[in-house]
């Protein structure tokens, strides 16, 4: 069952659902968290402790507004979709609205992401 959770960072709030792979399972006993997020051309990445995993559950690639978890790096794609069919191991824990991609995209180069249960 999806979990809601809460990005925010600013005064962006960003409400989204962690799916129900082992690396979304394990992310939420870790909740709340705060990160410290750096932009890139695609993304917005986060350094973060390496958790639990399926590799059966990973694939090939991201679509814009997924937000991935793997290698030891909390991802928040907001572009690069179409260039991202080299990149194998992705761990998709949650994905973004499109009205949620172009808010991300907004902030600034570095930002503090915080996180948590919606509950929280």
């Amino acid at each position: 069952m999806p979990t809601p959770i809460r990005l925010t960072a600013g005064h962006l709030s960003i409400s989204t659902e962690l799916n129900d792979t082992v690396a979304a399972q394990d992310l939420k006993k870790r909740l709340p968290l705060k990160l410290t997020g750096y932009r890139s051309p695609v993304d917005y990445c986060c350094n973060v402790a390496c958790g639990l995993f399926d590799p059966a559950q990973t694939q090939i690639g991201w679509k814009n507004g997924d937000i991935s978890l793997a290698g030891g790096w909390l991802a928040i794609f907001f572009d690069g979709e179409q260039q991202s069919e080299n990149y194998r191991g992705v761990m998709v824990v949650a994905h973004l609205k499109e009205s949620q991609i172009e808010q991300i995209k907004k902030l600034p180069d570095s930002v503090k992401i915080t996180i948590a249960s919606e509950n929280e």
